[in-house]
């Protein structure tokens, strides 16, 4: 069992940081002309200033106050800012629409809320609780969060470990947003435990595509911070490369579906060379070589760091084998976020690692397969849901484990290879479990589909497999939904043969073509209640 040690508050994990970095820079952010950048020295004196107006104007310890907006270097003054002024920082999704921006700031209690933009600032103007409005970009008559950069002395706010340091929404759209508290402990001991494993350095380049205010970003700019590595936030996926190339980046963070693009394009230009095509088969890491100096030049490209959903393995096992080493992580936002964290190289693909150093898994009611529900305990696990103690009380039970819905196993040496969402399974007639996210990363790898969601449905009153699938944007236009349908169903058949018997999509009935993409939850995650029916 893990034994709480009193940590410091985030303040004080990045206070120094920030001082003994001093100059370097920080925080690079990515824009149509070129960079916009602050220092380790900046964003400390800033946030201070920043933190001074806050407590001037009444920011009481525990008050929270929102962020909306893409990554900035306002954005990270302000977030130091509320924290350092006692607050606490809830960052919200930049791409929720008006009703889900004020229906969580009203649930969540917020005073206040520094908005990037326009758009922004229309949607939370009206907002009669909200006591403080300020914006990023400089607009008639709001004030920007320079010009609440105060002259006057900055007197800190005391805090304790256990005090909530930020809010992280689960969800805006349906009016039960759960707001997960996590405290300065949660976020200090899941940083430092993640980066025994990642081993940042003071002096590495870390390219991170997850925005801030998913717990996935959040955590990658904790750890740089507190580790004193550059951190480049971009959402120019078109222009990566270069970014890549011109910072010389010794991390690439992402989401799958970015390796996944690299690769795909990576495999293509591989064909259409026979020299590349000679070492991919012959000297693999020869090749990797050459590919790693067009990336980033003479740096040592340390790893593709991926998380925030299951990485497909033909990836992971390609760029090892060109000598990239490709870590995947696995982690929730009630987690801080991370639970398990695997290495760059090693032999057990499909799993996302061994737990963090303080971290507890277990699996919970495991099946003759060894698969049942990952259960964890550790110092990072939240406080609890925002005045929601029943839901509080239906994840965490007594003994402090938290119950993730997620569905895995763990092999003799402690790794974790996760199965898919507890509430998803299929329960076939004669007894067979099918792990809907085993087939869709099976059937994803079909060019033609673009987005696939595999569940259980009736037909003749017999549980079977359906698949719904929204094909490549393209081939809408070129072909109707019945070429479409008898296309992908002779696919989904060819590539079906990797699977078992039962996981398989048996009828082409069973087979539902959409015509849009998937709706999604804010933390990506397809709302799978909207498509019951054929």
């Amino acid at each position: 069992m893990s034994t709480a040690v009193r940590t410091e508050t985030l303040v004080e994990l990045l206070e120094q940081t920030l001082s003994r970095r001093g100059e370097k820079i920080a925080l690079k952010i990515t824009t149509h002309g070129g960079y916009e950048q602050i220092s380790f020295a900046e964003l400390k004196e800033k946030s201070e200033r920043f933190a001074a107006t806050l407590n001037k104007r009444g920011l009481q310890r525990g008050e929270k106050f929102a962020i909306i907006g893409k990554p900035r270097t306002d954005w990270a003054v302000a977030f130091l800012g509320i924290l350092k002024a006692g607050g606490v920082a809830l960052p919200i999704d930049a791409s929720w629409q008006t009703g889900e921006v004020q229906r969580v700031l009203r649930e969540m209690d917020a005073v206040g809320a520094v908005v990037a933009d326009a758009p922004h600032y229309e949607m939370v103007k009206d907002q009669r609780h909200l006591q403080h409005i300020v914006t990023m970009d400089r607009l008639p008559g709001v004030p920007t969060v320079s010009d609440w950069l105060s002259r006057e002395r900055f007197e800190g706010v005391p805090a304790d470990p256990d005090d909530v340091a930020v809010m992280l929404c689960t969800s805006g759209t349906t009016g039960n947003a759960k707001g997960v508290m996590l405290s300065h402990e949660n976020i200090v001991s899941n940083a430092k435990s993640s980066l025994s494993r990642l081993d940042f350095a003071e002096e590495d380049v870390v390219l991170g595509i997850p925005p801030w205010y998913h717990v996935f970003g959040l955590i990658v700019l904790v750890c740089c911070l507190h580790a004193g590595a550059q951190l480049i936030y971009t959402d120019d996926y078109k222009n990566l490369l270069t970014y890549m190339a011109e910072n010389k980046i010794n991390i690439l963070v992402g989401v799958p579906k970015l390796f996944h693009a690299m690769y795909e394009k990576l495999e293509s230009t591989i064909q259409e060379n026979r020299l590349a095509r000679f070492l991919w088969r012959y000297a693999p890491t020869l090749l990797g070589a050459r590919i790693k100096r067009r990336l980033v030049g003479d740096a040592q490209l340390k790893y593709f760091l991926s998380g925030g959903a299951p990485l497909d393995t033909k990836v992971m096992k390609g760029f090892r084998r060109l000598g990239i080493g490709m870590v995947e992580g696995y982690g929730l936002t009630e987690t801080s976020p991370v639970l398990a964290v695997s290495t760059p190289f090693n032999d057990k693909i499909g799993s996302v690692g061994p737990a963090i150093p303080g971290v507890e898994i277990r699996i919970d009611n495991p099946n003759n397969e060894g698969i049942g529900e990952i259960v964890v305990r550790g110092p990072n696990v939240m406080k609890g849901y925002y005045k929601n103690p029943e839901a509080t009380k239906k994840v965490i039970d007594p003994d402090g484990w938290f119950h993730t819905g997620d569905l895995g196993y763990l092999d003799e040496d402690g790794w974790l290879y996760i199965k898919g969402r507890k509430k998803n399974v299929i329960v076939l007639e004669g007894g067979k479990n099918v792990y809907p996210e085993e087939i869709e990363f099976e059937l994803k790898q079909i060019p033609l589909i673009e987005e696939i969601m595999i569940k259980g449905g009736k037909r003749k009153g017999l549980e079977v497999i359906k698949a719904f699938v929204y094909p490549k944007p393209e081939l809408l236009q070129k072909h109707s939904p019945e070429e479409l349908k008898k296309m992908i169903w002779e696919a989904i058949k060819e590539k079906s043969k990797d699977l078992a018997p039962y996981k398989r999509v048996h009828s082409q009935q069973d087979l539902i073509i959409l015509d849009k993409p998937f709706e999604k939850s804010s933390k990506l995650d397809i709302k799978r209640y909207l498509y019951d029916e054929a």
